[in-house]
């Protein structure tokens, strides 16, 4: 018997910390915002709100202005790998002090929703950009290069949790089942596809964008 995490397929987030190279990569602001690491390890705070504001600082370090950065590829791998940990459900808001004043209270949710909604956001992103990228398309193909590893880490997701959560999931998967590398993943969630085109929520138009990238007809959604 191995305890090794990665003989099942599990990768450990603090393996993956240790592992990269964090002086050779950087987002978009190292001098203003905390190295990524820290902010990667703030996710998984004790204190729900150093967590929500971890989460914040993720998404506009690694993703400002929808341009991928080097660290964006490794911070993705460790928000996947962190997906199911316990830690993850505690209920956050990320909102900055002065946009509490100018918005009013924000109605706290799960720090997984808001993972899942990166990721999700954050592919749907790198393929429009993908024939013209913002940055550097090195580090955006270094992003989708995790298609696999990170449908692994949401499709467990897809069946279990909250509601918000299986929502936020399902629009972490749509985009990744665009790309060739899970063309062989689509069969089995093509009912869970066509439910979503069919329905009337938010994940409606993407779901319509992953069948139309399956060559489908697409017209009955239009």
């Amino acid at each position: 018997m191995t305890n090794d995490p990665e003989a099942d397929g599990r990768i450990d987030p603090r393996d993956l910390l240790l592992r990269t190279d964090w002086n050779t990569v950087e987002h978009c602001c190292p001098d203003v915002a905390p190295e990524t690491p820290v902010i990667l390890l703030e996710l998984l705070d004790e204190d729900p709100r150093v967590q929500g504001l971890a989460l914040r600082t993720l998404t506009e370090t690694l993703t400002r202005g929808d341009v991928f950065h080097t660290a964006t590829a490794p911070a993705a791998r460790y928000v996947a790998a962190v997906l199911g940990d316990p830690r993850t459900l505690a209920e956050v808001v990320d909102r900055a002090p002065q946009e509490e004043v100018d918005l009013g209270p924000q109605t706290p949710f799960e720090l997984r929703v808001g993972l899942l909604a990166w990721l999700g956001d954050s592919t749907v992103e790198a393929l429009r950009q993908r024939s013209r990228p913002y940055g550097d398309a090195e580090d955006l193909e270094a992003f989708l290069d995790l298609a696999p590893e990170l449908y692994e880490a949401v499709r467990p997701l897809l069946d279990g949790g909250s509601p918000a959560a299986r929502e936020a999931a399902l629009g972490a998967v749509l985009p990744l089942l665009r790309l060739n590398a899970l063309a062989d993943r689509r069969a089995g969630l093509r009912d869970t596809v066509l439910r979503a085109a069919f329905g009337d929520g938010p994940l409606r138009l993407r779901a319509v964008d992953t069948l139309h990238s399956w060559d489908e007809d697409v017209s009955a959604f239009l």
